[in-house]
């Protein structure tokens, strides 16, 4: 009788590879996000949006207060405060980089937390959403015997908007009678307006202009040159001041001992930070002349790199002047040195900017030719009107 061959033997004429063969194959795949089919519009000079890439934690509990106070480089204010609004603050491991951008919003205030006869202490923490889990862990990793309750909130039963006004500064009112809403003032740079969260889908009770996408609000956001998220401030390698958490309001240098601090306060005190997170414009290396002010461009056709890239003078070698970061059309946020990028002076012993000095990023995928583009710095007006802490310390005392 004929032996019956196996089956699998005519199932396919497709060859085998093995996983050396198809781990060789896959490097050839180009893993650069493609680019829209459209980029986003323009702000609206008012208007709101739906932050959908951010996150909320709950830490609720007796000790919740004290035991974020240990935690945190913001100064946690005691309980009761029902004035009391949110604030933008940070999380650092021990070697004091920066984990966590967070805003922290105190939610024993909303009138749904004291409907349900809440009498503890109780924070909403708002975190980048591919990152919360990431955040429990670590606040989980403190709790020891604190007497708090974590979780990471589920989607769709609180909301984080950003609401912005023009330019207009707008205050956050923390004391509003039977509101259930939960929020603070935007302080991280002029005119950011307010974060505002809200529960159960309910759009802000406040707001202004028209809804945008939260891509429009990031392009905002860019354009005032705040960093935001663990693609603009690299988790575990930042450092809070390079990342302007200082300037943003996020560190208070007057409170006690938290988790990251002396590598913070050492900084301070020194009174130098050689680099810093800047809004940047991209053009062509065809161009013959720089751009003068920051504008986004909605009809840009430049192709941006898929990840960091390291920053270098144009027909100069020498070390990096800085790190791209990320971007959109032709605007992005990149760590700058600040002496070779800009104008900013911060010693004595001079500069090695000037003005005829050009930058480019370039960067190259497996099986495809280079590419380069030009990059200019802008140094927003809110951080030259900043004083230096020799400035602080050179003041008379009252």
């Amino acid at each position: 009788m004929r032996r019956r061959l196996p089956t699998l033997m005519f199932q396919s004429a497709r060859p085998r590879l093995c996983k050396r063969c198809f781990a060789a194959r896959k490097r050839h795949i180009s893993t650069t996000p493609l680019r829209a089919l459209s980029l986003p519009s323009p702000p609206p000079s008012s208007g709101f949006a739906r932050l959908t890439n951010r996150a909320l934690i709950s830490v609720r509990g007796q000790d919740a207060a004290h035991y974020l106070q240990g935690l945190t480089t913001a100064n946690i204010k005691s309980f009761p405060s029902a004035s009391q609004s949110g604030f933008y603050s940070s999380f650092l491991n021990a070697q004091g980089r920066v984990l966590h951008d967070v805003f922290i919003y105190p939610s024993h205030q909303s009138a749904k937390f004291r409907g349900e006869a809440h009498e503890e202490p109780s924070f909403l923490i708002d975190v980048d959403k591919a990152h919360a889990d990431t955040l429990r862990a670590h606040l989980k990793r403190y709790k020891l015997r604190a007497k708090i309750v974590l979780r990471v909130v589920d989607p769709g039963e609180w909301d984080v908007w950003g609401t912005w006004d023009g330019d207009e500064a707008t205050v956050w009112d923390a004391a509003k009678p039977g509101s259930e809403d939960v929020g603070c003032t935007d302080n991280r740079a002029p005119g950011m307006g307010q974060r505002v969260v809200t529960h159960g889908g309910r759009k802000p009770t406040t707001i202004s202009g028209e809804e945008t996408p939260v891509e429009a609000y990031d392009i905002r956001r860019i354009l005032n040159g705040v960093p935001q998220g663990h693609f603009e401030i690299l988790s575990g390698d930042a450092l809070p001041q390079e990342s302007n958490i200082d300037y943003m309001g996020g560190i208070d240098f007057r409170k006690g001992c938290y988790v990251g601090q002396e590598l913070t306060i050492r900084t301070h005190h020194t009174g130098v930070v050689r680099k810093r997170i800047l809004p940047v414009q991209l053009y062509s290396v065809e161009d013959e002349k720089a751009p003068d002010t920051l504008q986004y461009d909605p009809q840009s056709s430049l192709q941006l790199p898929g990840g960091a890239q390291n920053i270098s003078r144009v027909n100069k070698r020498g070390r990096s002047a800085g790190k791209w970061l990320t971007g959109v059309g032709n605007i992005g946020l990149a760590l700058c040195r600040l002496e070779t990028m800009t104008d900013v002076r911060l010693t004595d012993e001079g500069s090695q900017w000037s003005p005829e000095n050009e930058f480019k990023m370039s960067w190259q995928l497996e099986g495809d030719e280079e590419r380069q583009l030009k990059i200019k710095a802008f140094v927003p007006e809110w951080h030259r009107n900043r004083p230096t802490v020799r400035d602080m310390h050179c003041q008379p005392n009252d």
